[in-house]
């Protein structure tokens, strides 16, 4: 079951984006493999940057460590949960 966490954050007139998911990867055989990546877009620089990790608490710890920075960094969190639909 795929889990994605969003953090948008604002700093003056940017916005920048953190997320953390877990997916199930198909690949061209057909194999299945589980994957928990951190995500982070910053228009700063320009090509979003994607981490994988072994485990998902390794992802989170690494998700929250990059909330935190980004806060003592000026950045304010505008929304953190899960994706919105609809």
């Amino acid at each position: 079951m795929p889990t994605t966490h969003l953090t948008i954050l604002k700093k003056n007139d940017l916005f920048s984006f953190l997320g953390m998911v877990t997916v199930q990867l198909i690949d061209q055989e057909q194999h299945v493999r589980p994957v928990t990546a951190v995500i982070k877009l910053d228009p700063r620089e320009g090509q979003p940057l994607l981490k994988q990790f072994e485990t998902s608490g390794e992802a989170m710890r690494n998700y929250e460590i990059a909330v935190t920075t980004s806060v003592e960094r000026g950045w304010q969190v505008i929304y953190r949960g899960c994706p919105l639909w609809g």
